[in-house]
């Protein structure tokens, strides 16, 4: 690796790109010098990266030509129009957004489930990498295809989070007007998210699927080389800020004990947090916010296998964490200059 490497982190100033920032830092990616860029609105703004501070510049007036590795963290549109740009310059590209990741010529890569063979690919200049509703559920199938996954049915309880700042934002404005006795007011979701559920993520196709439903069930069975896995999902977004959490039935082939299920999901890099004999002897959304693991609870039997609960931080595990692990993959395979 050149130790002139520069960084861009394209989408600086959202919550992922803030994440992923912090990641660079924290783990200290060898980059000299690492630039915030984003969409003009938001020139001048400044995002830290460390103990420093960094000038958001526009992606309309950003030159790639000296970058070596680019975060694109900005969503599909802008995926698709500048991704091109950045690889034509010579940058490699780890792309967190839907633009590329159904491209059977792109890398698809969660490291802890197939790192190893990104390693061995001749071209890295681009990679996609999942939805971070994905990510976390698929590292948990992974640990447990040694017993043959035969069908897997999954609820998802998605925070406000996946859907931006601004989300944050009307979630914590409707609380506060419902507290206060004041009308409430409709953003960013069809219905009141405060104190309520709301059971479709993305738009809705003929076959009853949403788009968030769809993602889950293609992404899952590409990254475990499953095309036809049976994966049922019911997406649903509930009132909280940061902190996806999944509840999963699993079929198995092969019969799993309970306490192996824990070692296998422990070995897989997951935290186990299941004391059945205790009241409080679980891991919830609220308790894994900030932090860089997946955790699992209530692991049990069934008739047809194994049932379980996730959770974990869907802005760091989900997204920016699987960004920058794909990064030193790349850079302890030489893949970077």
């Amino acid at each position: 690796m050149s130790q002139a490497l520069q960084v861009a982190v394209v989408g600086a100033t959202g919550l992922i790109g803030q994440a992923l920032l912090d990641l660079l830092a924290t783990r200290q990616f060898p980059a000299q010098r690492v630039f915030a860029v984003d969409e003009s609105q938001h020139e001048g703004e400044t995002v830290a990266f460390g103990n420093l501070e960094l000038d958001v510049q526009s992606i309309d007036d950003f030159s790639f030509e000296n970058v070596g590795l680019a975060f694109f963290v900005a969503g599909s549109e802008l995926s698709r129009q500048r991704v091109p740009e950045a690889r034509a310059a010579g940058a490699s590209v780890i792309d967190f957004s839907s633009a590329f990741r159904h491209d059977e010529q792109v890398a698809f890569v969660v490291p802890r489930i197939n790192g190893a063979s990104l390693a061995a690919q001749e071209d890295t200049s681009l990679v996609s990498v999942p939805n971070c509703t994905v990510t976390p559920l698929a590292v948990a199938l992974n640990a447990l295809a040694g017993h043959g996954l035969g069908r897997v049915t999954v609820s998802t309880y998605q925070s406000v989070s996946g859907s931006g700042q601004q989300a944050l934002e009307t979630l914590a404005d409707q609380t506060t007007a419902l507290f206060a006795q004041r009308e409430v007011e409709t953003a960013v979701y069809p219905k009141r998210i405060a104190f309520n559920l709301l059971p479709c993520i993305g738009e809705v196709a003929a076959d009853g699927h949403s788009s968030e439903e769809q993602s889950v069930i293609d992404e899952v069975r590409r990254l475990l080389g499953v095309p036809s896995l049976p994966v049922e999902v019911t997406c649903v977004r509930v009132p909280v800020f940061f902190g996806h959490a999944w509840a999963v039935h699993v079929a198995l082939d092969k019969p799993l004990e309970v306490d192996r299920a824990r070692k296998l999901l422990a070995a897989s890099g997951i935290h186990v947090v299941d004391e059945p004999q205790r009241e409080d002897g679980y891991a919830t959304p609220m308790e894994v916010a900030g932090s860089d693991r997946i955790w699992v609870s209530r692991v049990r039997a069934t008739p047809a296998g194994l049932a379980f609960w996730l959770t974990a931080d869907n802005v760091r595990v989900g997204a920016a964490l699987n960004c920058v692990e794909v990064a030193e993959v790349l850079l302890k395979a030489g893949k970077l200059n």
